[in-house]
C-alpha cells in the first residue's frame, strides 16, 4: 500500500481509525479555536488575564471530575456511542455560543458556563477516543496509532487558530466561533460511520464507585503506571499550562496585538505535530525511552526561550520548540499508559489520567493568570521553565524512570 502502510502512517490502513483520527482532528481543532477566540474575547472584554485564566480554567475544570464517569461508561457502553453523543452536545453548545455572541450582548459568565458545559462534554471525548483506539488496529502498530491519534490533540492547534485568525480581524468574533460549531458538527458525522463495536468489561449492575476503585487500584499497585502518572501531572502543570498567559503575552510583551495568539498557537500546533508523526515511526522501546527524556528537558528550555523572545518570529520558533517537546512527550507517555493497561479496564485507566492531565492544566492555568497579572506573563514562563527541568533532575535518582529512559518499555512490564 505504499506510504500508507510505512511505520509513520500505518494505522491510516484500517477504515474505522481513519474515521476516527478525522473526527479528533475536527474536534479538537474546534476546542483550540475555541481556546483563541474566548480568550482574545474576555481579554478585549475585561482587559484582565486573571479573567483569561477563569474562562480556560472553566473549560479545563471538568477534567477534574468527569473524566472517571466518562472512563466508567466507556467501559460499560459501546465506546463509538459515548463518543458520538459527547460530538453532538459539543455542537449544540457551540451553536449556543455563536448566536450569544452575534447576539452582541454576551458577558464573561455566559463564557465560563459554557465553557464547563463544553468542557465536560469533550472529556467524554478524549477518554472515549482513546479506549477505542486500541481496539480499531493490530496491537503490533498501537505505537503508531497512539502518536497519530496524539497528534490530532495538539497538531489541531494549527489547524483551529490557523482558520480563525484571519477572522478574527472581522467586525464580530462570531464568525470565530460558527467555525468552531462547524468542526464539532463534521466529528459527529464521520464518527457516526464508524462500525467497531467495543466495551469494557464492567458487567450490567457494577456501581459507578466500584468500577472507578478497579482502575485506581490498578494504577496504584502497577508501579510504573504510578510513576508515570506522576511525572505526566508535573510536566502539565509546569510546561502545558500556558494558554492563559498567550493573550497578554502577545499584548504587553511582544505587542503584536490578538493575531498574535493565533500565531503562537499555529506554532506550537505545527511543531507538535512534526514531533508526533516522527514518532509515530520510531518502534524501537531504547529510542522511545531516550526520546522520552530528551523531549522533557526541551519542554522546560523551549519555555525559557519563550519567555527571552524579543520579538514575534523568536516567539514563533519558540512556541514551535514548545509544541514539538511536550506532544512528543505525551505522546509517548501515552503509548506507555495504553500499553500497560488492560482492555477491560482501559477507559477508566484513560479517564483517571484525564484527572491527571486535564485537571492539573485547570488549576495551574488559573493561577497563572492571576500571577501574570501581578509579575508579568514573561517572568511566569521563566519560573515554569526552571521549575521543571529541576523536576527532570530529581527524576534521574528514581529507578523506575531512569529505567524507562535508559531502555523503554520491556515486555515484561505488559499486561498480559
Amino acid at each position: 500500500m505504499g506510504f500508507l502502510t510505512g511505520r509513520y502512517v500505518g494505522a491510516f490502513h484500517y477504515r474505522d481509525f481513519m474515521l476516527l483520527w478525522l473526527g479528533s482532528l475536527a474536534g479538537n481543532s474546534a476546542y483550540w479555536a475555541l481556546i483563541v477566540a474566548r480568550g482574545v474575547l474576555v481579554l478585549n472584554l475585561t482587559n484582565s488575564a486573571t479573567s483569561v485564566g477563569i474562562v480556560t480554567f472553566a473549560a479545563m475544570m471538568p477534567r477534574f471530575i468527569v473524566p472517571p464517569i466518562a472512563g466508567y461508561l466507556s467501559d460499560r457502553f459501546t465506546r463509538r456511542k459515548v463518543l458520538v453523543a459527547s460530538y453532538a452536545v459539543n455542537l449544540f453548545l457551540g451553536f449556543a455560543l455563536t448566536a450569544l455572541v452575534f447576539g452582541g450582548d454576551i458577558k464573561v459568565w455566559q463564557l465560563a458556563i459554557l465553557s464547563i458545559l463544553d468542557g465536560s462534554s469533550r472529556t467524554f471525548q478524549i477518554t472515549a477516543t482513546q479506549a477505542l483506539v486500541p481496539n480499531l488496529i493490530p496491537k503490533s502498530i498501537l505505537n503508531n496509532a497512539v502518536a497519530l491519534n496524539y497528534a490530532t490533540v495538539h497538531g489541531s492547534r494549527l489547524v483551529g487558530p490557523g482558520i480563525i485568525a484571519p477572522l478574527m480581524m472581522m467586525d464580530s468574533p462570531g464568525y470565530s466561533f460558527l467555525v468552531a460549531a462547524l468542526f464539532y458538527g463534521f466529528s459527529l458525522s464521520v464518527t457516526a460511520c464508524i462500525r467497531t463495536q467495543s466495551t469494557g468489561g464492567i458487567e450490567k449492575g457494577e456501581s459507578v464507585f466500584r468500577g472507578i476503585g478497579e482502575g485506581l487500584t490498578y494504577v496504584w499497585r502497577n508501579k510504573t503506571l504510578k510513576m508515570l502518572f506522576l511525572l505526566v501531572a508535573l510536566h502539565c502543570a509546569l510546561t502545558m499550562s500556558f494558554e492563559s498567559l498567550l493573550p497578554s503575552f502577545s499584548k504587553s510583551v511582544i505587542t503584536v496585538g490578538d493575531v498574535g495568539v493565533s500565531y503562537l498557537m499555529m506554532a506550537v500546533g505545527a511543531g507538535a505535530f512534526v514531533a508526533v508523526l516522527f514518532i509515530a515511526g520510531v518502534g524501537n522501546e531504547v529510542a522511545r525511552g531516550k526520546l522520552l527524556l530528551v523531549t522533557a528537558i526541551v519542554s522546560g528550555v523551549s519555555l525559557l526561550c519563550l519567555a527571552a523572545s524579543p520579538s514575534l518570529m523568536f516567539s514563533v520558533i519558540a512556541a514551535f520548540l514548545m509544541g514539538g517537546s511536550q506532544s512528543g512527550f505525551m505522546a509517548i507517555t501515552h503509548s506507555l499508559v495504553q500499553h500497560l493497561s488492560p482492555d477491560a479496564i482501559r477507559g477508566r485507566i484513560n479517564g483517571i489520567n484525564q484527572v491527571n492531565v486535564g485537571g492539573t492544566m485547570a488549576v495551574i492555568n488559573l493561577v497563572n493568570g492571576i500571577i501574570a497579572d501581578i509579575i508579568g506573563p514573561d517572568r511566569v514562563l521563566y519560573v515554569l521553565g526552571i521549575l521543571f527541568l529541576l523536576v527532570m533532575l530529581m527524576t534521574l535518582r528514581n529507578t523506575t524512570l531512569r529505567t524507562l529512559y535508559q531502555s523503554g518499555l520491556t515486555d515484561s512490564k505488559m499486561p498480559k
